[in-house]
């Protein structure tokens, strides 16, 4: 991509700005001053005795941009820009939007945006001068006004400009403008029932409407006579999209967007919603508006068709709809979409959005807090010397969120309603540090909902276990994690550490003392598939390391530690592989039982009879078509599974914590967040909470 940018800020400052002025300085180019030198792309021409300013494109794909930053008085609320324009051979590029245009940003008075007033385009020819104006709201906050001639990376053209003003005006003049304008386009759309109001949507027709000819790239294909659209990412980092803008009427209230899609080997890109995605903005007169639906999102690779649907309320003030299934910027994919419909739905029929944040929670007074527990034979005690069976739930989510989802309301509802005693919280260390893109404050918030949950659980007396959900083998990030972690919650009598979710594909060597990790063959199928855990080569460190990193900050709490294949065979702990805690309050060692994994004797109740166990994750499935990714050798009968599995726990009294207390984690134990249990896991897993006794039938 080749960029000319110029920069340069404006002369007036607010101090000198009358009612009667334009904000824009020098905006007749009868001097150039607060405007670019001369180059080869920007120029200065006379037509007779009036000059202008002219953008040349003079190759394809160049930015040829002047950047303007004009301050704003506070009293300005509203503003109208007028301004000459003609332009000639002007050719949009790769994408609709590359063409010629003027682009603004209002920003703060700390540089962030707070919107953009829609930017008006050119393309084609128009050999004699025009004058064009627009008006639009500043927002409160805004400080700046970026202003951008430019020829946004388009084929080619030239495009002249003169008579810049931009001048405050009534905010009562541009919301009236608005009002007519909605009025207008609203009155031109018609709408039948039950019809979808995306024209060949199903991309059969040969007029499709969707893509350019000749672009491999975005493209109609054709698969046993079916004709879909396939955008295939042949560039790291580009966009590759199709456009769709939607007016909308009055009544429209509520809409349904379905579609079938399938995609390959889509890799986030340089931020992480670098994706495929379908994008769907709702916009008034010329921004969007706020309300507008999040996207379907893709990534990774899911081989067979899978129906996607979203729907969303229209807030009143939007006008039209844009609808844009695109490849954002990933590293590589193809995404497939078909049978694109959005439809008219009644509003009531919309789920109600659901507050997912967490309010603060103070630390509880220490006569609140739980006893400290150590570990006695295979039993977790008190100091008094009395036994403590922890029995809860897996609250998910602060693993792919970084403020996760109502984690401090899921805590309070399991504990007091569903009785449970203890809450297994998976994090991850890129949240803890503030890694992640979303993220502006260095993990301050997400530090604090992690603490906010260890007061809720310590308040009710409960026991909470931090779980550093992460796969394969712990690396010196995560060495880096628990020495934070456990200087942060050192000795608090309520936390417990799961060291490392789901150790795979290693040794037992490896696994205890560290060393390096290599990979003969990728994985084709299973778990690693589902995860998305790519192999790879590094230097792991072992879980002794991990144990002794915790105790050198002076923490004694209890360490929890789970097997290999992923958790689930923790049998080399009676092979010579146990780890050693001279300081602390001792080892738990887990493992995570589900219905593919068989010889529950051998893989860990034998482990049982000397050592504490936790079940840190254990879940009963609907159906095997959910899992897809476990081969056929795996897939055991389901029958009885729930129930057996819960009576084993019982039988035995290990500890365990279910998993997993989000809608949308599987296998859920909830079906939603009114907390209902889902009839395969959920009713189980409350009723055992609950002091319902099973009877064991059969092992697995």
């Amino acid at each position: 991509m080749k960029f000319h940018i110029v920069l340069a800020v404006s002369a007036l400052t607010v101090s000198s700005w009358a009612a009667s002025e334009s904000l824009i300085a020098n905006g007749d180019f009868a001097t150039t001053t607060g405007w670019h030198a001369p180059s080869t792309t920007i120029s200065y021409p006379q037509d007779g005795e009036n000059t202008f300013l002219r953008l040349q494109s003079t190759e394809p794909g160049q930015n040829v941009l002047i950047y303007r930053a004009i301050p704003l008085p506070p009293e300005v609320k509203a503003l109208e820009l007028s301004y000459r324009v003609r332009f000639e051979g002007i050719k949009p590029g790769e994408q609709p939007w590359f063409d010629g245009r003027i682009m603004m940003n209002f920003k703060d008075a700390d540089k962030k945006t707070v919107g953009s007033p829609s930017a008006p385009s050119f393309r084609g020819t128009k050999a004699e001068w025009e004058t064009r104006t627009q008006s639009f709201l500043v927002p409160e906050d805004a400080t700046t006004l970026e202003f951008m001639p430019t020829l946004f990376q388009a084929q080619a053209g030239t495009l002249d400009f003169d008579d810049f003003q931009l001048k405050p005006i009534a905010p009562e003049i541009v919301r009236a403008q608005i009002a007519e304008r909605a009025a207008k386009l609203r009155a031109k759309v018609t709408r039948s029932a039950d019809q979808s109001i995306i024209a060949n949507g199903d991309f059969e027709s040969d007029q499709n409407g969707w893509v350019k000819a000749g672009d491999p790239n975005v493209r109609i294909e054709t698969e046993d006579g079916n004709r879909f659209l396939r955008l295939e990412s042949t560039e790291p980092g580009k966009m590759y999209s199709v456009y769709r803008a939607i007016p909308l009427t009055a009544d429209d209230k509520a809409f349904e967007l379905t579609c079938r899609a399938r995609y390959s080997n889509i890799k986030v890109g340089s931020k992480s919603w670098f994706d495929g995605r379908i994008i769907i903005n709702l916009k008034d007169a010329g921004k969007k508006v706020v309300g507008s639906p999040g996207p379907p999102v893709f990534k990774g690779t899911i081989t067979d068709w899978k129906t996607v649907t979203r729907k969303f309320l229209v807030p009143d003030n939007a006008i039209s709809l844009e609808l844009m299934p695109t490849l954002f910027h990933a590293s590589s994919g193809t995404l497939d979409i078909d049978d694109l419909q959005l439809k008219p739905i009644d509003p009531a029929t919309v789920p109600k959005p659901v507050d997912m944040s967490s309010p603060v929670v103070a630390a509880p007074p220490v006569d609140k807090l739980p006893p400290e527990l150590r570990v006695v034979g295979n039993e977790l005690h008190t100091a008094a010397g009395q036994p403590v069976w922890l029995q809860g739930l897996s609250v998910d989510s602060l693993q792919w969120s970084a403020t996760g989802d109502r984690i401090v309301t899921s805590i309070v509802v399991g504990i007091e309603q569903w009785k449970a005693n203890c809450i297994r919280l998976a994090v991850t260390e890129n949240f803890w540090f503030g890694r992640s893109d979303f993220q502006k404050d260095g993990g301050k918030r997400y530090r604090q909902v992690i603490d906010s949950a260890v007061n809720t659980a310590a308040a009710r007396g409960a026991y909470l276990v931090i779980d550093l959900h992460r796969f394969r083998a712990p690396t010196r990030d995560h060495l880096e994690f628990w020495k934070e972690v456990a200087a942060q919650y050192k000795n608090h009598p309520a936390v417990m550490f799961d060291i490392f979710n789901e150790p795979h594909d290693i040794t037992w060597e490896v696994w205890r003392n560290g060393g390096e990790v290599t990979d003969k063959v990728k994985r084709k199928e299973g778990v690693a598939v589902e995860n998305k855990d790519e192999l790879r080569r590094f230097q792991a460190v072992g879980m002794q390391e991990l144990v002794e990193a915790i105790r050198a900050v002076g923490a004694k709490n209890i360490i929890i530690a789970g097997g290999l294949d992923w958790s689930y065979d923790i049998s080399g702990i009676l092979k010579g592989f146990a780890l050693e805690d001279k300081t602390g309050n001792g080892i738990m060692y887990s493992t995570h039982v589900y219905p593919w994994k068989s010889d529950w004797q051998n893989k860990f109740l034998v482990v049982a009879e000397k050592h504490p166990l936790f079940l840190g994750e254990v879940g009963a499935i609907r159906a095997w078509e959910d899992f897809s990714f476990i081969g056929p050798s795996q897939r055991y009968p389901l029958e009885g599974w729930a129930e057996d599995v819960v009576a084993l726990i019982q039988k035995h009294k290990l500890n365990w914590t279910a998993f997993s207390f989000h809608p949308t984690c599987g296998p859920p134990i909830i079906t939603g967040w009114d907390y209902n249990p889902t009839p395969f896991w959920g009713v189980y897993v409350k009723r055992a909470l609950g002091g319902e006794v099973f009877e064991l039938k059969k092992l697995r």
